[in-house]
């Protein structure tokens, strides 16, 4: 099934298909330089990098797809959503675009898909960048997930795409640190391709394997310690515990930045922060194995 709803395209950036898994990936690509792949949240689209790819495509050739089943890309029924298989078809969109490696930044539930990948095939990586990812530290959301699979939270989650937009800003409020600062139209951005039919029944079937999905993480974080990664968190993150992320910080070995102010959605939040804290970690320093070179080392902005 094809999205019947509008698409939006971000200024400078070209909007493209790719034929994955008997479906198609809507992906939207622009900018010149080194390949830089962005991946969403679960529930949410290509429009949550909406205040970030005019600045990364300056420096980087940005890609940002939908994931299958989800944003404006195909849905196909009964598809597998663990991680595994999402981070398989992830693969599988990096091959069919014709990107060998590059450097991949994941969003909470984006960013267990790629830690996963990591784990599946580290050679796709020049850089890891984590964005306050579910991680198998974190047990804050595991209540939430548990009421989403609940009868109660299985009526919430049909109902909930066709509830007003100011709902939906109130909902998306509620990531943020301060809900007060939620752009005009991000409800509605939100929930928009949520009211394609099969979404949420797959989202639902996601979220079945996803709390023992990513606790598996835990026993191949070693592997994925040999990428150079940056995590990036919000010191007021209400979804993913900060604790859970100076954890994963050491499990990884990574370098970390915590942004002061900011909640669980921080490319949103505060959107010319983020940018540059990216773009100066993907201009530093080389990029082979064994690289976090200030591994342990807290920053704060």
């Amino acid at each position: 099934m094809r999205s019947k709803h509008k698409q939006p395209v971000f200024d400078g950036m070209e909007e493209c298909w790719a034929p994955i898994s008997g479906g198609r990936i809507r992906y939207l690509v622009g900018g010149r330089g080194s390949p830089l792949l962005l991946v969403h949240g679960i529930a949410a689209s290509s429009f949550s990098f909406r205040f970030n790819c005019a600045e990364l495509m300056r420096n980087f050739r940005v890609f940002v797809p939908d994931l299958m089943n989800v944003g404006y890309s195909d849905r196909i029924a009964g598809l597998d959503g663990c991680l595994a298989a999402t981070a398989a078809r992830l693969g599988e969109f990096l091959e069919t675009v014709g990107v060998q490696r590059a450097h991949i930044l994941g969003s909470s539930h984006g960013g267990a898909v790629v830690l996963k990948l990591a784990a599946m095939a580290p050679e796709r990586f020049e850089r890891l960048l984590l964005v306050s990812p579910a991680n198998p530290f974190a047990r804050q959301y595991h209540p939430v997930v548990r009421f989403y699979l609940s009868g109660l939270g299985k009526m919430f989650m049909r109902l909930a795409p066709f509830t007003p937009g100011r709902i939906w800003d109130y909902g998306i409020g509620r990531m943020y640190a301060d809900p007060g600062a939620i752009a005009a139209g991000t409800g509605v951005g939100y929930a928009r391709p949520l009211r394609v039919k099969g979404t949420m029944k797959y989202l639902l079937s996601c979220l079945k394997t996803f709390n023992d999905d990513v606790e598996a993480l835990r026993d191949e974080l070693a592997k994925i310690a040999k990428i150079p990664t940056l995590l990036i968190w919000g010191d007021r993150d209400p979804v993913v515990e900060l604790e859970s992320g100076h954890q994963l910080q050491k499990a990884l070995r990574a370098q970390m930045v915590v942004m002061q102010g900011a909640g669980h959605l921080p490319y949103e939040e505060a959107p010319q922060e983020f940018n540059r804290i990216v773009l100066e970690y993907l201009r530093s320093g080389s990029t082979g194995e064994n690289t976090n070179q200030h591994a342990g080392k807290l920053k704060e902005y």
